[in-house]
């Protein structure tokens, strides 16, 4: 179903988009781009049992709207910094990324995924992806989907390598709730963007620009209205990324015209 709050018309010539990649661009219940590291045989157990320990700790908290926003921040950067120092700690090799994306199944699309991007790349409407999650990953996923289109820029967490080995992270890390500190040099002279996610957080990564921010609501029905408040679309079940693009953009390449 789709909530609509804001319609309008956008002219691709004058507009771009930002998405979240994990569960916005894949499925609620895909494998996010950290656990591919989690669920891979190719790591050793150890990673997996402290990432998890890590993640229990901290995803109640990243998602409790109770916390005050800045501390909430503080405990986020502390996440990511503990979870990329197991990285290194459990040696992790560059050579290792490629074969756990082709032995893995986590990574599931939302519907027309693939096709939005497409679309969005006959346009010529810039797409930033923007992801708390790993952009090795994310990258070499879009690339095995020949989907990797030269509209398409990535701001995400790179692993920094030393000798073929993780030794951590490229700075700055971005989590769940810094995204509103990035800048996007991708869309300058850009009017109108079309903004995706799937927590309310995810509005933050608009900050200062023009947008008609879309929700995925999946997992939480009493989060629906906190949504519908919040977001200007709110997409929940099947709901199609094509659905949004014949909704909001002029000359849409499936549109009869």
């Amino acid at each position: 179903m789709i909530y609509i709050k804001k319609r309008a018309l956008l002219d691709p010539k004058e507009s771009f988009v930002l998405m979240d990649f994990d569960r916005t661009l894949t499925t609620y219940n895909s494998t996010v781009s950290w656990g591919l590291l989690e669920e891979s045989p190719l790591i050793h157990s150890g990673y997996r049992q402290e990432s998890i320990s890590l993640y229990n700790h901290f995803r109640p908290m990243e998602i409790d709207q109770s916390i005050p926003f800045s501390e909430k921040e503080k405990l986020m950067e502390k996440w990511w910094t503990d979870t990329a120092s197991l990285i290194s700690k459990y040696h992790v090799y560059e050579s290792t990324i490629q074969k756990i994306l082709l032995s893995s199944n986590g990574l599931a699309l939302r519907k027309d995924a693939l096709s939005f991007l497409n679309n969005m790349h006959l346009l010529g409407v810039p797409v930033v992806i923007v992801s708390a999650g790993l952009g090795d990953f994310i990258s070499q996923y879009l690339k095995q989907k020949n989907s990797l289109y030269d509209n398409i820029t990535i701001h995400a967490n790179f692993f920094l390598y030393e000798k073929g080995r993780i030794i951590g992270l490229k700075k700055p890390l971005i989590h769940s709730l810094n995204k509103n500190h990035l800048t996007y040099p991708e869309i300058e002279g850009k009017k109108t963007g079309l903004l995706f996610g799937d927590q309310i957080e995810d509005i933050q990564m608009g900050e200062n620009l023009d947008t008609i921010n879309i929700g995925f609501c999946d997992l939480d029905k009493y989060s629906l209205n906190a949504f519908t408040r919040r977001f200007d679309v709110v997409l929940t079940g099947r709901s199609s990324f094509e659905d949004v693009g014949k909704i909001y953009m002029k000359r849409y390449p499936h549109d009869e015209y």
